[in-house]
């Protein structure tokens, strides 16, 4: 690897890994899905830093040339971002449907207390 390719590509992980624990910091991201992030600044720091892993992974998979296994680790990393948001739909998916099912109850325990259901609602800023 070039000197110049060397440092460009340290800069970029090193200012990713900074990034993420900036953000977690001010609270911008859930420190429950920095753990992906963090890896692939500190694989893009070990790849620059240790090219020969990067080369000897290519001849263990049987890839012509490092970049081929560069974008076949790019393509696992998505594949990874996809299954991890894909996990996290499904639990927000879930648990709003538990929420809406109990504030259904409570509106039907509302409902049936004393007023005959006749329950309205003054939307916000609409006249009366």
């Amino acid at each position: 690897m070039f000197p110049r390719q060397l440092i460009a590509s340290l800069i970029v992980g090193l200012c990713l890994l900074v990034l993420i624990v900036r953000m977690v910091q001010r609270g911008h991201m859930d420190i429950a899905y920095c753990w992906l992030w963090l890896g692939i600044g500190g694989g893009i720091c070990a790849v620059v830093l240790h090219y020969d892993w990067l080369v000897g992974l290519s001849d263990l998979i049987g890839s012509k040339t490092p970049t081929t296994t560069l974008f076949l680790l790019g393509f696992v990393v998505l594949l990874l971002l996809c299954l991890q948001f894909s996990l996290v739909i499904s639990t927000h998916r879930r648990q709003i449907k538990r929420l809406t099912q109990h504030v259904a109850m409570l509106d039907s325990r509302a409902g049936s207390s004393g007023d005959g259901g006749s329950r309205t609602q003054e939307q916000p800023g609409s006249p009366s």
